[in-house]
């Protein structure tokens, strides 16, 4: 019991003694108060489960100070393991859900070319012109010799059927 009270004391002693400094190096290289304080923790608890093995004081502050460095450079590779991870998973999901949106977009241009398909041939072709020509209402108005009204009209009609199309599916 005294041999245990004896190590406690003498722990206690070297806690006090280097605990500060310690916690300012980590400090310093970690950036982080928390990290510090981890390490900090995690380094006078090894060193206490190896209290028997370091004699003098020259090795005790070899010791913590290698210890802690090591502790450091450790969690920091576990975070760059896991932020490369988290890169790799939400580059993975992203190419996922593009994929998935073209498979969508797909999907959606097939359904559209099918109902306009199933449509009169004046509606088809306002409908193309202005998508997909990128023709403005005047020159479809020009180039299918109707008058405006008549293409705005014949214009709605279509994406109002198509819309009413998509709306069931999706």
């Amino acid at each position: 019991m005294e041999k245990e009270n004896s190590k406690i004391i003498r722990f206690t002693i070297i806690y006090n003694r280097y605990r500060k400094n310690l916690y300012n190096f980590l400090l310093k290289l970690s950036g982080d108060k928390m990290i510090a304080e981890d390490i900090v923790q995690s380094v006078f608890l090894k060193y206490y489960e190896n209290f028997d093995l370091i004699k003098n004081s020259e090795s005790v502050n070899f010791w913590i100070f290698k210890t802690a460095r090591n502790e450091y450079y450790n969690l920091h590779k576990r975070n760059k393991r896991i932020e490369k991870f988290d890169e790799e998973f939400t580059e993975r999901k992203k190419d996922e859900f593009e994929l998935e949106y073209y498979v969508e977009i797909k999907e959606m241009k097939k359904i559209i070319f099918e109902e306009l398909d199933k449509m009169e041939n004046e509606q088809k072709e306002v409908y193309l012109l202005k998508e997909y020509g990128g023709l403005s209402y005047k020159e479809i108005s020009e180039t299918m010799n109707i008058n405006i009204d008549l293409v705005k009209s014949r214009l709605y009609k279509v994406r109002q059927k198509l819309i009413s199309k998509i709306s069931k599916i999706v």
